[in-house]
């Protein structure tokens, strides 16, 4: 096996899986034979999404030969279990296109000997663990080598993923004969295997779309323009919610009662897919890319589409596949908890190594980590977030793993400012929030328009920034009820940004100087009836080739008559790009800039913590309970593009008010059950907790 090259394996695994053509043993309606396993059929689950998951990848590579030669079942469950894990995304077919069980459709691994996925789900269901079934969608490395024709194409006719001279996946179009081959896998696991969910990956085309000629063909019988960008993404969401409804048709006629979740489409924009979840699962590894401001964007968001959700991290210190490394014990415990803070559950992504045994090591630190999650449960479970400002997020239709600069600016401001909040798409229900804030880009169609001023007509409080409020052509503004004029762009580009001052009103904690925006933003007067908060300054010149001074921005002359913010009534514009800006530049002074501003707007918050910024305050629900998550794990940039956790840092005799209708019956710390001293004011309960080390609850009773 070992001098086999990948062509001549391809051939000898296609002609012993008795294969030839793929095409030939599957179709759309076709029956197809089952290994000869007989299970029952899996009842319903009423405990739903489980709190302590593991994703066990195991993409493992056909020239290797002894796949399975270490597993034993009963010892890869007790790992489980003193890991104190409760569910386990197992796999039937993996990114190589390998099945690790005895499949009559595609090839089983040639390195295994034994039904491993039969074997993983009997022994983790005799001690009530949980198994969805993995089946890997648009990369199978296997049909992509014996069926050119099925690959996604750019619009060069280049295949999508890893050249011929390049490791790496290609991804294969689900509007070709392909979605058969992966139909009558998914339909030979459901009908012989007792999945209690199944898990299926990468659900997503490229941005550009697909060019292949079935999907060319169909654009064009359905009068789709191939050449434009927003006809594809259309044709796209199509295609895949096809994809979707028939693989989750296939799996519902064997198992009713089966989880099913299509990884690729958790995303801002992804609601046209939800009835294809019973839940959402949020890929986030914060050192594979991702980044930790990916999990606090997304999460705010995927927490009200009525899905039960959960948070998925991995064991790797930076991602998927990084063999030998170990994530550090604080991380994994921050980006667990937080999880819980925000409402959700956990899932710890691990590959398991080609022979079959789980590292002691790993589970040893994941067991840390959710043996303490166990005990916090009590306090999770049915939790909701409470919150009382939303941000209309600025994304359009990105890629999981992708959070836009506002969102980013924006999340972070809120949160190191401790406000509770969402992040919320059109269809979202703006009225249960007190503030509303549209940052940066959104300019007003009319429907926009209507949701915003039926907002306001209802009491609501708006804070807009930079282009936010524009009609569509960026001509003037269509929300008039902004109180300002709109000129145009700045004309200072070269020194990419304005001058703004600070003015009373909004300068609390702020020096009084002249302030740079990092970012050049638009002119706007302000009309009588408007309060002016802050004003431009204009350069002496801009900065070009003709004429600059010193190393960055020209500086500051005087003042003008344009605002860089104001205030009219209940709505609070700011002119430049002040999100996006602290996303890029985490200038304390535009962070300031916006507590002062929702200090006009929203003087009694929900919770104030006498915490500091690197700290994170959350607030929950629970029947008749609230419930304040503290957390304190300061990451640090300790390589170019990773931030690193690796200790809790303890905070002492911590301050926090929560506003309640009423006095709180009890208050007391979670899960230690220990009662603290606490004060009620009319508005307000009071109490100061003795100690955070990294992760605390604090428990409020009606």
């Amino acid at each position: 096996m070992n001098a086999f090259t990948r062509r001549s394996f391809v051939k000898s695994v296609s002609f012993a899986a008795g294969l030839g053509s793929i095409p030939n043993v599957v179709s759309a309606q076709s029956g197809i034979a089952a290994p000869d396993v007989q299970m029952p059929a899996v009842a319903p689950n009423p405990k739903g999404l489980r709190f302590r998951q593991v994703h066990l990848d195991f993409h493992t590579s056909p020239l290797i030969t002894d796949v399975g030669a270490d597993f034993d079942s009963s010892s890869f469950v007790q790992t489980l279990r003193d890991a104190y894990v409760n569910s386990i995304n197992i796999f039937a077919k993996c990114h190589h296109g390998m099945a690790y069980y005895p499949s009559k459709i595609g090839p089983m691994h040639p390195g295994l000997k034994f039904d491993l996925l039969g074997e993983m789900i009997a022994a983790c269901h005799k001690l009530d663990i949980l198994t969805p079934v993995y089946i890997t969608v648009m990369w199978d490395q296997f049909a992509a080598e014996q069926h050119a024709d099925w690959r996604v194409l750019d619009e060069n006719g280049a295949v999508d993923g890893a050249t011929p001279l390049e490791p790496g996946w290609k991804r294969l179009c689900v509007n070709t004969p392909y979605l058969d081959y992966v139909a009558a896998q998914a339909d030979e696991v459901a009908r012989s295997y007792e999945a209690d969910g199944f898990w299926f990956d990468i659900v997503q085309y490229p941005p550009y779309g697909c060019f292949c000629h079935y999907c060319m063909e169909e654009r064009e019988t359905l009068g789709f323009d191939s050449r434009k960008q927003d006809e594809r993404a259309k044709h796209m969401e199509m295609v895949l919610l096809r994809a979707m409804d028939r693989l989750q048709t296939t799996v519902r006629r064997y198992r009713p009662h089966a989880a099913t979740f299509f990884n690729g489409q958790v995303r801002v924009g992804m609601r046209p897919y939800l009835k294809h979840y019973t839940q959402i699962e949020i890929e986030s590894l914060p050192g594979g890319g991702w980044g930790y401001a990916h999990f606090a964007v997304m999460s705010r968001y995927v927490r009200r589409l009525g899905l039960d959700y959960l948070g998925m991290d991995a064991r790797f210190h930076r991602t998927w596949g990084d063999f030998g490394s170990l994530r550090n014990q604080a991380a994994l415990d921050y980006e667990c908890f937080r999880m819980l803070a925000q409402g959700g559950k956990c899932s710890m992504g691990d590959q398991m190594h080609p022979r079959g045994r789980l590292l002691k090591p790993v589970y040893s630190r994941i067991g840390k980590t959710y043996k303490s999650v166990a005990e916090k449960e009590p306090w999770c479970i049915g939790a909701e977030a409470v919150t009382e400002i939303g941000f209309l997020s600025t994304s359009r239709s990105l890629l999981p793993g992708e959070v836009v600069a506002p969102d980013v600016g924006l999340t972070n401001i809120l949160a190191e400012l401790h406000y509770q909040f969402d992040v919320l798409d059109r269809d979202s229900d703006f009225s249960r929030y007190k503030v509303l804030i549209l940052p940066d880009t959104q300019r007003f169609d009319q429907e926009l328009l209507r949701l915003v001023r039926n907002y306001l007509a209802n009491g609501g409080k708006l804070i807009l920034s930079h282009e936010s409020g524009l009609d569509l052509d960026g001509k003037s503004f269509a929300l008039n009820e902004l109180g300002v004029e709109y000129i145009g762009p700045s004309p200072y580009k070269g020194d990419a940004g304005d001058y703004f001052e600070v003015l009373e009103g909004a300068n609390e904690d702020i020096d009084s100087m002249v302030q740079f925006t990092y970012a050049p933003g638009s002119v706007v007067r302000a009309h009588r009836e408007s309060v002016v908060l802050a004003r431009i300054w204009k350069p002496y010149f801009d900065r070009t080739y003709e004429h600059f001074s010193s190393h960055h921005q020209t500086p500051y002359d005087q003042p003008t008559d344009q605002a860089a913010v104001t205030q009219r009534g209940d709505i609070v514009y700011i002119s430049f790009p002040i999100f996006e800006s602290y996303a890029k530049n985490a200038y304390l002074v535009h962070k300031l800039l916006i507590r002062n501003c929702l200090r006009r707007l929203l003087p009694d918050p929900l919770l104030k913590a006498e915490i500091p910024s690197t700290a994170e305050a959350s607030l929950t629900e629970q029947g008749d309970k609230r419930i304040v998550h503290l957390l304190h794990y300061p990451a640090s940039r300790r390589a170019p593009d990773l931030d690193i956790v690796e200790e809790a840092i303890p905070l002492a005799n911590v301050k926090i008010a929560l506003r309640m209708e009423r006095e709180p019956s009890r208050v007391y710390l979670a899960p230690q059950r220990q009662s603290l001293k606490f004060a009620f004011d009319g508005k307000y309960a009071q109490t100061v907790i003795p100690s955070v080390d990294g992760h605390q609850m604090v428990v409020f009773e009606a």
